[in-house]
């Protein structure tokens, strides 16, 4: 056994000893096989170092003989009824202190950005960006933890979503997707305040058509698609926003391939922060709740993101934020589309949006192919998916 950082970790190694969280839960249990996609979670729960069995590496190319198979197997049915117990035990997300405390936070911010936007609308008073970019990530910590940032807004949702909520939404998101691209914590500051700030043309929009309970007419939607020149010359009001917030507000809708509006940009001609605030608004708006629709399961957007053609978007933005977005999601306990509950215990890397999935019973579930060969396919079982994150 050898304790070595975490950095150093590869597909195949064998932990030898439980990986423990900094409050003692176990993470990872002895006997795992680690994957890349485990690794990953060991560096976003800022675990530095791993105890290894010595000169023992398993190939996941070929076929694992049947020891390693139910060694491994073993460890996967530990580490769902670790999960299990947890999910069964502990207050739920909206019952947490935690959410409370992010909630109320939340919905100040919300408040403080109406309140301040309007005031300099309609009264000339200044806008302090400043201020409500400070508001909006001190709620990614509390009591100096990090929040979970997808666990909060996935539980926010609701039908009382404003803009206002919703450009909180997307500056978080916004900011994540900056971090796990490793922009400097200035630049990760920065797509915050895009995110913000970019659908502040919205409110130069007729309140009928911008509040309308459902589809739009082709007319309609060509009054709503303003919104993005309108924010633009709405922010440049402002002498202290900076030129990359300006151009999010006009760009958050344009598409690398050039199907986008208002101008129908590509590629390079994209500003760097408005490509991230993009992907942000999508999966914002897809996963919250309308009147005339449902929200849809973040699995589904990843889904829609993937058939969607990731050529539309900047290529590294796109697969960094799916992948570390469904890895979010791991051990998150789930409805499947047939009725079955479980929680999902590995991410394919292939599929993203298709994750293994152990069932209350157990079962193990791949909703791509197995990636062991003891777990069950379902290759054929074609409409059987993730319908809800619990």
């Amino acid at each position: 056994m050898r304790q070595i950082p975490i950095s150093a970790l590869k597909p195949g190694m064998i932990t030898a000893a439980d990986i423990l969280s900094y409050d003692n839960e176990i993470i990872v249990p002895e006997g795992i096989i680690l994957t890349e996609n485990i690794i990953s979670r060991l560096e976003g729960y800022s675990i530095y170092y791993a105890h290894i069995e010595d000169d023992l590496i398993v190939d996941l190319s070929t076929p694992m003989t049947s020891p390693v198979i139910r060694a491994q197997d073993a460890a996967i049915a530990n580490l769902y009824n670790i999960d299990r117990h947890m999910t069964d035990t502990e207050k739920s997300t909206k019952e947490s202190l935690q959410f409370q405390r992010f909630s109320q936070g939340f919905s100040r911010c919300a408040e403080h950005y109406k309140n301040n936007l309007m005031k300099s609308l309609h009264r000339n008073e200044p806008f302090h960006a400043n201020e409500l970019l400070k508001e909006t990530l001190a709620l990614l910590h509390q009591d100096k933890q990090e929040v979970s940032i997808f666990d909060m807004l996935l539980n926010m949702h609701n039908t009382e979503d404003s803009v206002y909520n919703h450009c909180i939404d997307v500056a978080l998101i916004s900011n994540a997707l900056a971090r796990w691209l490793h922009f400097s914590e200035a630049d990760q500051m920065m797509a915050a305040a895009c995110g913000l700030f970019h659908d502040v043309g919205k409110f130069m929009l007729p309140s009928g058509v911008l509040r309308k309970p459902g589809k739009l007419t082709p007319d309609e939607f060509e009054i709503v698609k303003t919104h993005t020149t309108e924010g633009f010359h709405l922010l440049g009001r402002y002498s202290h926003i900076p030129e990359p917030v300006k151009n999010a507000a006009l760009m958050h809708h344009e598409k690398c391939d050039g199907s986008g509006y208002p101008y129908g940009l590509m590629g390079d001609e994209i500003d760097k922060f408005s490509k991230i605030v993009t992907i942000a608004d999508i999966f914002d708006a897809m996963t919250s709740e309308r009147v005339y629709r449902a929200a849809m399961c973040p699995f589904s957007v990843i889904k829609y993101f993937e058939d969607d053609g990731i050529q539309k978007y900047e290529m590294k933005y796109i697969l960094t934020f799916l992948e570390n977005v469904s890895n979010s999601y791991l051990n998150h306990k789930v409805t499947l589309s047939n009725g079955m509950k479980g929680n999902v215990i590995f991410i394919n890397p292939d599929n993203l949006s298709k994750p293994v999935v152990c069932t209350e019973t157990n079962e193990i579930i791949d909703l791509q192919k197995s990636y062991y060969q003891s777990m069950l396919q379902l290759s054929n079982q074609k409409n059987l998916s993730i319908e809800t994150i619990i």
